[in-house]
Parts: structure tokens; C-alpha cells; sequence
């Protein structure tokens, strides 16, 4: 990509307020770093372990402000918390950057390399993305790139969704339909097409791909964004799942968005089957089955 930001540079670049780790992933756009905060921007101490961000193209002005802007407006459990955000001059070249809370855990596409999920897991996982997403359209945000290299698993228990860095307000001050932002095989056939208005029903497509993948233990289409372009439906397979959750997905993956459920009451729903299996398991012994976040 011909971009490569140096530990030593970037401490230097931010006073030396920051020890950083190690990269933990990167993009066309971004780097991410492991890193601890050891002092504020105001001189206080501090011992923060925080994913560090850092854009390759200061030029990405106004897609970072409306992340940081996204990330400010927002406090959730599903959520990464927002820490702190500024520009700096690594190596000569001026960027801008953004930390939030380092979630220890493995993202959901380094656990899928292990195989298929339990229906249980993916209920657990898909409650917890779909409170998130309802979150972030309360203030008629829009994630956008709901993928599994974007659900963070903690270590502890529960989902955090991380990365709007594809964020994209209800409101946008471009008019005209603009080419999509996100992960090719993860958009909603509406966000596919460019449209401007996007709801959290494109979200909501987005997720439903993912369960499907985390339950198939591959992506439903292998990536192929032009089958998902009249939706899918989950019942039309062999997915050895509950009669609840085949409806529900193929609610989640219509081709209509208002046919897809509100992220609200998909979390809800989700939550009731969960317990339901869960009560299922309860003769045979106490249920594996991960506990809801907040």
C-alpha cells in the first residue's frame, strides 16, 4: 500500500504521551496500533490501553470527523468508548488520529478460522451487533460496514461493534448518490446501488449476511455482492437451526428494507431465543450460553 507509520515515529509524532505495541490492522485507508496512554493531552497521568487510529490522507478530512462525530454522540456497551482524537506530523506527513478503548478479546472473522458457530453464539453475537446498531441509529447513523473483522468477541463475554470509519448520516450534504463505502459481499442491495438515504435496515441486511456465515462457517455467497442484489433467504438451505431463526434472517436479508426488522426489536427477539435455548438446555445442565452486555 506504500504507507507504513513506525512505533518510534508515531510517539514522537504525539509527545510522547503514548508506548505503542504493536499494528493490529490495517487498510487502505488506516493503520491501527495496540497502545497504552500514559499521559493526556493536558499533562495528567494516565494508564489507558486503546486502539490507536491513524489515517494515511489527511485529505480524509471529513470522513474522519464524522467518525469521531459518530463516536462522540454515542455511549453504548456494545460500543468501543471514544478516548481521545487530533492531528499529528509523523515522519513529515501530517494525519489525524483517533483512540478508543482497546477491547482485549479476537475479532468474529479470526474466530470463524476455527470453524462454524453454535445457533446459540451467533444469537448471542447478533443480539449484542443489533443493540449497537440501534444505538447508532438513534442518532440516524448509519454503520455501514458491518462485517466480521468488525465485532470484536471479549474475552469476558459479550459483542462490542467497532470501526465507523464507513459511518454515514441519514442527512448527508451530497445530494447526489455516491459509489458505496464498505466491504463488497456485506452490502445491503440498497447501499449497493449507491442510494443516499440509507436506514438502519441496511445495517440490520448486513448483520443477517453475517449470522449466516458465522452459522455456515463460510460466507453465504463467497463474496459475490451481485447475488445479494434481490436478497437471500436462509430457509431455502440446509442450516441446522431453529424454525424462529430461518424466519427471522429471511426477514433480515429481504431485498425490501421494510420488510427487515427494527435493530430494537431484532435484539429483543434474538434475546427471547437465546433463552429459549437456554431453558431447552436447562434439564441436561446448566446452558453455555453467553450473557447480554449492560
Amino acid at each position: 500500500m506504500g504507507h507504513r507509520y513506525l512505533p518510534a515515529d508515531i510517539e514522537a509524532a504525539l509527545g510522547q504521551r503514548y508506548l505503542v505495541d504493536r499494528q493490529i490492522a490495517v487498510g487502505g485507508q488506516a493503520a491501527v496500533f495496540k497502545a497504552t496512554r500514559i499521559s493526556r493531552p493536558d499533562g495528567t497521568q494516565s494508564d489507558d490501553t486503546v486502539a490507536l487510529k491513524l489515517y494515511f490522507y489527511y485529505s480524509q478530512a471529513t470522513r474522519v470527523q464524522r467518525e469521531i462525530a459518530a463516536m462522540e454522540s454515542i455511549s453504548h456497551p456494545n460500543m468501543a468508548r471514544l478516548i481521545e482524537h487530533g492531528h499529528c506530523t509523523i515522519a513529515g506527513k501530517y494525519t489525524r488520529y483517533i483512540t478508543w478503548e482497546y477491547v482485549e478479546g479476537q475479532t468474529l472473522s479470526q474466530r470463524l478460522k476455527g470453524g462454524r458457530l453454535l445457533e446459540s453464539e451467533v444469537l448471542a453475537i447478533a443480539r449484542d451487533v443489533s443493540a449497537a446498531i440501534a444505538a447508532i441509529w438513534s442518532q440516524r447513523i448509519v454503520h455501514g460496514d458491518i462485517k466480521p473483522s468488525n465485532i470484536m468477541l471479549r474475552d469476558g463475554g459479550g459483542t462490542v461493534l467497532i470501526d465507523l470509519g464507513a459511518a454515514k448520516y441519514l442527512e448527508q450534504e451530497n445530494p447526489a448518490a455516491t459509489a458505496p463505502f464498505g466491504t463488497m459481499g456485506y452490502f445491503s442491495p440498497e447501499q449497493a446501488r449507491g442510494e443516499k438515504s440509507l436506514s438502519c435496515a441496511s445495517d440490520t441486511f448486513s448483520l443477517g449476511v453475517v449470522m449466516l456465515e458465522a452459522l455456515m462457517g463460510r460466507h453465504p455467497t463467497n463474496y459475490d455482492q451481485a447475488a445479494l442484489a434481490e436478497g437471500i433467504r436462509a430457509s431455502g438451505g440446509k442450516l441446522a437451526v431453529s424454525i424462529p431463526l430461518l424466519c427471522t434472517l429471511d426477514k433480515m436479508l429481504s431485498e425490501r428494507p421494510g420488510f427487515r426488522p427494527m435493530p430494537n426489536e431484532l435484539s429483543g427477539q434474538l434475546q427471547r431465543m437465546l433463552q429459549k435455548i437456554q431453558s431447552e438446555y436447562a434439564q441436561g445442565g446448566a446452558a453455555r450460553v453467553p450473557k447480554a452486555v449492560g
